[in-house]
């Protein structure tokens, strides 16, 4: 085999995928509905196969040598062959893709979808106010405890007094009611 065939069948290739008119873009598109059509037709002869060998009856084709004239002339029309296999199966694909999306199952996962995802920002939100809150109570609970001076802890809510006391470490915290927080507050 001459070295530049190779290189004259990908110029071929490449030459009528150019004259098809194909952008690149449309082309990897494509390509994605080819292997969804080349995964489909696999499927397709896979589950045939048992009917394709009971009708071979178990007998052999004749196998044919091919000749150096027929590897060439198989090797010119490869170009035009891939390229409508290529369509044939982008077709394909576009077939199976097109009857998935139809489906009642498919329109539900995506409905489904679209409303968990509006839930999920809806609780992010939330907790992240909750958060935003959290932080202002203990700001303002530290600035009404400044520096240790006098701090009148009855004014205060649970919230604040149980935030004041997860700062200093008082166990039994979560336990203790309002009063049991200022006196514990008191004597730390």
């Amino acid at each position: 085999m001459n070295p530049s065939t190779p290189e004259r069948l990908t110029r071929t290739v490449v030459d009528n995928a150019r004259t098809a008119g194909r952008a690149g873009v449309s082309l990897l598109r494509d390509g994605g509905y080819a292997t969804i059509g080349a995964t489909d037709a696999a499927v397709s002869y896979v589950r045939s196969v048992g009917t394709r060998a009971s009708e071979a009856g178990g007998t052999l084709r004749s196998l044919k040598v091919p000749t150096p004239t027929d590897v060439t002339d198989t090797l010119r029309g490869l170009g035009s062959e891939v390229e409508e296999q290529f369509e044939a199966l982008a077709g394909r694909g576009r077939d199976v893709v097109g009857s998935l999306q139809g489906t009642r199952a498919t329109r539900t996962a995506v409905e489904r979808t679209r409303v968990a995802r509006s839930q999920v920002k809806a609780a992010t939100t939330s907790v992240q106010r909750a958060g935003e809150a959290t932080v202002d109570a203990v700001d303002e609970a530290a600035d009404r405890v400044g520096d240790g001076a006098d701090v009148d802890y009855a004014d205060m809510t649970v919230e604040e007094l149980r935030s004041i006391a997860r700062v200093r470490d008082i166990e039994g915290r979560s336990e203790m009611n309002k009063a049991q927080l200022v006196e514990a507050l008191r004597n730390a």
